[in-house]
């Protein structure tokens, strides 16, 4: 009897791209509601791994976005890298997505769905990298959660995980169903091929409502606003190291930086 195939689920957002966002050059503000977006770095890590593991184990990988209609270009870049499916949550009743609304819609979607084996994640969007999504969509569904994962091997029952907490490696095992958060380092995103991403542009994109799901809209009602991204204003201390040799220079960029307590 051949081994049941994997359902694996992926949840990619389609956040500012904080490289290309600007402040206005008078009041320090940045247009968050206009900034450039993109694919958030750590979903695409996300989605590289759950296509690596559906390459080696079989099993389908659905990509999952909440939010505008924008975030079909998430979606789209997930299945040119190879998700099979795409599904976008967006509803007009619900103008902004809090984490506590984004992982309250990934829970309810993975039920409509009728569950999973694997679920990953980015452990952090690259926009507000807040890390709450994941933990949050453990805590409605009520399944095991393994966050800040470098390194993931993957069986028919579970999985093995590697966490790097900074001075130490911790290994975790965890069984089905799971949800996994990743970082950066746990592989390198391949780029898809004009074809991949010529069939992308032409994948049908399921879309939902939040009542779709089963969710009343006024329960997501953000707890969180942003109210204003700005960056902060800065005063240049316009310290110039001078000295005739190289050794001079140094020790006076030493004393300057004793004197401004970044050394000891």
């Amino acid at each position: 009897m051949a081994a049941p195939q994997l359902r694996i689920l992926v949840a990619v957002k389609h956040g500012v791209d904080v490289g290309l966002a600007r402040a206005d050059r008078t009041t320090g503000v940045v247009a968050l509601d206009t900034a450039p977006r993109k694919t958030s770095d750590f979903d695409r890590n996300a989605v590289e791994e759950a296509v690596r593991i559906r390459e080696r184990l079989g099993g389908r990988v659905t990509a999952i976005s909440v939010g505008s209609a924008s975030a079909r270009e998430a979606l789209r870049d997930a299945v040119a890298i190879g998700a099979d499916d795409a599904i976008l949550v967006t509803d007009p009743a619900v103008p902004v997505f809090d984490t506590r609304a984004v992982s309250r819609v990934l829970a309810a979607v993975s039920r409509t769905l009728g569950g999973f084996d694997l679920f990953l994640l980015g452990e952090g969007s690259s926009d507000h990298f807040a890390g709450l999504v994941g933990p949050r969509v453990a805590g409605e569904l009520g399944v095991a959660d393994v966050a800040y994962v470098r390194k993931l091997t993957v069986d028919a029952t579970g999985v093995v995980a590697e966490k790097d907490l900074e001075r130490e490696l911790e290994v975790v095992r965890a069984s089905f169903p799971v949800i996994v958060t990743v970082g950066q380092e746990i592989n390198t995103p391949r780029l898809p091929t004009f074809m991949a991403t010529l069939k992308a542009s032409k994948k049908e994109i399921r879309q939902l409502s939040v009542a779709e799901i089963g969710l009343d809209a006024a329960h997501l009602d953000p707890t969180v606003r942003i109210d204003r991204a700005a960056v902060p204003a800065t005063t240049r201390k316009q310290v110039t190291i001078t000295g005739n040799t190289p050794d001079e220079v140094a020790r006076t960029l030493v004393d300057a930086l004793r004197t401004e307590g970044a050394l000891p």
